[in-house]
């Protein structure tokens, strides 16, 4: 959830130039080290005003070091934590596909600016501005009470201040607008409203701290961080620890079955019951009949992973089309066959491609990607004709071949190629051709655009053909090594 009005807020924070001294007594350090230290301010100052907000934050991290306690160093690192933070609460799901961020989330970057606010505060400060910086890291944490005091305290010190006026009627103009457009009905009490949706609560789960959520925002709030979005107390709550409360379930649903309803109406959608909806995993090309492994690290996945283990345990693999630098218009359902939460809110999974889809639009759900598809299929040849005839010999021969190959390759296949051998037991039947070309091609190593070839054709025989040349290639190459 953004934070309201925190990107007008954002124009507001400047860093301040780090102030050179020509006496020694001025100084309160050796001459060489403060020059050390002006000349790491001034870079920072560079860096933050040229957007490089992390470099800003390692140039004043160090300066820090060199002169402990500074208040301009330490207000100006907190400006640029503040601008890391809302940068990346602002980044869209397209900009981390192309370019996958690490490091820190947004909540901590905003929480490492608050820290550097109170600082400055407790060394002491008649300016305006460590007041303004604590009210903006504390925007950030959603937590708008707090930052309407740390506004009015600024006011104490600076009544005139027409940056924290126009905050405080900023602060309070956004947030009433954003509580006016997330409640449309005032006809049941806020017991029953999950503060961090403002809907009715669904699947409530109340934590050791007291406060009620429904279980899927809870879960999404700490993906970005491990504490209680109310309280700030540390939770140590995995996906199964904590059950839903049965009492509070059951009064809602008696006393708003409509409203209730509604969410759990709401809730089936963004578990993608329905076959036209698909939320996308955007990584790699995946086939049919292709089994993989994967570790799901970033917040948005992982919701999305939590989202689809309660609807049908199905999401889509998309990859990058390497002509156009976009996402792929084709790619391949994957069911999760296992499923494993990691105690860092990780999950291990493996995956299985299924069928084959083209998507018809997409757009941006929670920070993921999520798509409008129809399904593929290759060209259906009627039962009983030559072709349909044709097309199952040539099944059946290929799966001889596919099986000498196989023996082959085991024979002659190093010890660490092992791993990626096929077990002939799972290959399917000539009967199902479709199918059988796709575990054919999974045979052979191939690159994403070749297999992004593969997945667009609706021919089966020419399926195998190809695959049949790419095994024979393959095939000389074990024997040459």
């Amino acid at each position: 959830m953004t934070s309201p009005g925190a990107s007008s807020f954002a124009a507001a924070l400047v860093v301040e130039d780090f102030p050179w001294v020509k006496r020694e007594e001025e100084m309160g350090m050796d001459p060489d080290k403060y020059r050390e230290v002006f000349d790491l301010a001034q870079r920072g100052a560079r860096a933050f005003r040229d957007g490089h907000f992390d470099e800003a934050v390692s140039f004043y991290s160090k300066a820090q070091t060199l002169r402990p306690g500074d208040p301009i160093i330490l207000s100006n690192r907190s400006s640029a934590f503040c601008m890391i933070s809302q940068v990346l609460r602002e980044r869209s799901a397209a900009d981390s596909e192309y370019q996958p961020l690490n490091g820190l989330d947004p909540t901590t970057h905003a929480e490492l600016a608050l820290k550097d606010a109170e600082k400055v505060l407790a060394i002491g400060s008649n300016s305006p501005r460590p007041y303004l910086l604590k009210a903006y890291a504390l925007i950030l944490l959603e937590q708008y009470h707090e930052a309407r005091e740390a506004i009015l305290s600024g006011l104490q010190v600076d009544p005139l201040s027409h940056v924290l006026q126009s905050w405080l009627s900023d602060l309070h103009r956004n947030t009433s607008i954003a509580a006016r457009a997330r409640r449309p009905t005032l006809d049941r009490p806020d017991d029953f409203e999950c503060t961090l949706c403002f809907k009715l609560l669904f699947e409530p789960v109340t934590t050791p701290c007291g406060h009620s959520f429904c279980r899927s925002c809870l879960h999404q709030s700490m993906d970005h961080g491990n504490k209680c979005p109310m309280c700030r107390t540390v939770l140590f709550i995995g996906p199964k620890t904590y059950p839903i409360s049965v009492t509070l379930s059951n009064i809602i649903q008696k006393n708003f079955p409509e409203e209730y309803a509604e969410r759990k109406s709401e809730h089936e959608t963004m578990t993608y019951a329905g076959v036209d909806l698909m939320p996308l995993f955007v990584m790699d090309v995946v086939l049919p009949c292709q089994k993989m492994a994967l570790n799901i690290f970033e917040p948005r996945y992982r919701l999305m992973v939590r989202r689809i283990m309660e609807g049908n345990h199905r999401m889509g693999m998309v990859g990058i089309d390497s002509a156009t630098g976009t996402v792929a218009d084709c790619g391949c359902e994957v069911e999760i066959l296992e499923c494993e939460p990691l105690p860092d809110g990780r999950f291990y999974l493996e995956v299985e491609g299924s069928r084959r889809f083209r998507i018809l639009r997409s757009w941006d759900q929670d920070g993921y990607r999520v798509a409008e598809i129809e399904w593929l299929q290759d060209i259906s040849l009627p039962d009983g004709s030559q072709e349909r005839k044709d097309l199952m010999e040539r099944a059946n021969a290929a799966s001889e071949l596919a099986r000498t190959y196989i023996r082959r390759a085991r024979e002659i296949s190093r010890p660490a190629r092992r791993a990626r051998q096929t077990d002939l037991e799972s290959m399917p039947g000539p009967q199902d051709p479709e199918k059988f070309s796709f575990w054919l091609v999974n045979l052979i190593n191939l690159r994403p655009s070749d297999r992004l070839d593969l997945l667009r054709l609706s021919d089966t025989r020419e399926r195998i053909s190809r695959s049949l040349r790419l095994l024979g290639d393959a095939e000389q190459i074990c024997r040459v090594q």
